[in-house]
């Protein structure tokens, strides 16, 4: 169990997560049954305020377990213990320990928060490691995802996991994201460091948290949506994505955030001054055939003629086979080409081939075979 920092209840400190863990102890102690009263827990709201209930359940629980012979059921006074009052370490800490439901003995909860949790257990934790090892990042980066899940287990108790399609995703992976609807991405095929190994996208599927209520939630998914039905970021997950960077970014485990509001998100370098568009462009050069560079909203290359650069389209224009090239670019890019010499030295007289359809359909194949090399060779891509 999770060790409260301060004292709750009757002139207590009652900060917030100290309370809350407090009362999920109280929620999930059995309180015997007694003439008129039913046998049920000795509190029944979990909210991280200290109020008269949480006191007064303290009180109750202590004039049963604390300031109680419990075999001659006769009060006793117990200097180890203030009425109306957990501290930390006290006698009425440890026996709430004693008696809460063992199915809870290890309970959490994030500093400042008030959503109680279950701590994972080890065999969670190294599932979810066996689980990253069998995906795909480049070796230095799975080495800090893996930091990455045994410290949030080792600090928290919680165990986090990579989510679906978090790992590396080749090009046409990152092309049905960006063209989905689900607005999780704007990059195209490869202009996120996802298609790189270099990033993981982590969450918190299995979550066991506790509802106002005491229920445990057993269906928790990556993305908190039980806790974050709308996905708006309310404080008590927005706690959880806090301490999963906090945890990501921290000297133990040596990755980098992302864009700030790609809470899941770490990488393995500080992109601050990287531009992943002229990134591409230079590991589009780099593994195929052609020339590229970036321009404003799209990508130019010489079409493998080795002059000029014609702007061409966006990288998913590219992917989807519907490059920008046009019959007059592959003219130009032809006409640029230095004629062969014939014998003697001299040169051969051009005569222009006309360009049909069917060539910029076949150019617009090849651009498209470009990126395929570039997702090939996604080893070889650096950031500077």
């Amino acid at each position: 169990m999770q060790v409260i920092r301060n004292s709750v209840g009757d002139g207590g400190t009652n900060e917030r997560s100290d309370s809350a863990l407090v009362q999920a102890i109280l929620v999930k102690t059995t309180r015997a049954a007694a003439q008129g009263r039913p046998a049920g827990p000795y509190l029944t709201l979990i909210d991280g305020d200290a109020g008269n209930n949480t006191k007064n359940a303290i009180r109750a629980f202590q004039n049963e377990h604390v300031f109680v012979n419990e075999v001659t059921q006769q009060s006793v006074a117990n200097p180890g213990a203030t009425p109306g009052l957990v501290r930390p370490g006290d006698a009425t800490w440890t026996k709430m320990l004693e008696k809460v439901d063992r199915a809870f003995a290890d309970m959490r909860v994030l500093f400042g928060g008030k959503t109680v949790y279950v701590a994972a257990t080890e065999n969670q934790k190294q599932g979810n490691i066996t689980a990253a090892n069998a995906m795909t990042f480049t070796q230095e980066f799975r080495l800090r995802v893996i930091n990455c899940i045994t410290q949030m287990h080792a600090l928290h108790g919680i165990a986090i996991g990579v989510c679906r399609q978090g790992d590396r995703r080749d090009f046409q992976t990152q092309y049905d994201l960006l063209t989905s609807g689900r607005g999780v991405t704007n990059a195209g095929p490869g202009e996120s460091n996802h298609n790189f190994g270099m990033a993981v996208d982590l969450g918190f599927a299995g979550l066991r948290w506790l509802r106002t209520n005491g229920t445990v939630v057993e269906n928790e998914d990556s993305w908190l949506h039980q806790l974050d039905p709308g996905q708006t970021l309310v404080t008590e997950a927005l706690k959880f994505w806090e301490t999963l960077r906090t945890v990501g970014t921290s000297p133990a485990v040596g990755a980098f955030r992302g864009p700030v509001a790609d809470r899941p998100h770490l990488q393995n370098w500080n992109d601050a001054n990287v531009s992943m568009t002229r990134r591409l462009a230079v590991h589009l050069t780099n593994s195929g055939t052609m020339r590229w560079d970036r321009t404003a909203g799209a990508y130019r290359c010489d079409l493998g003629f080795g002059g000029a650069l014609f702007t061409v389209g966006t990288a998913a224009q590219i992917w989807n086979n519907g490059a920008t090239v046009t019959a007059q670019m592959i003219r130009e890019a032809r006409g640029a080409q230095p004629p062969r010499p014939q014998q003697g030295g001299q040169q051969a007289q051009r005569q222009p081939t006309p360009v049909t359809q069917q060539d910029v359909i076949e150019m617009r194949r090849e651009l498209r075979r470009q990126f395929e090399l570039a997702d090939q060779n996604w080893e070889n891509w650096t950031p500077n």
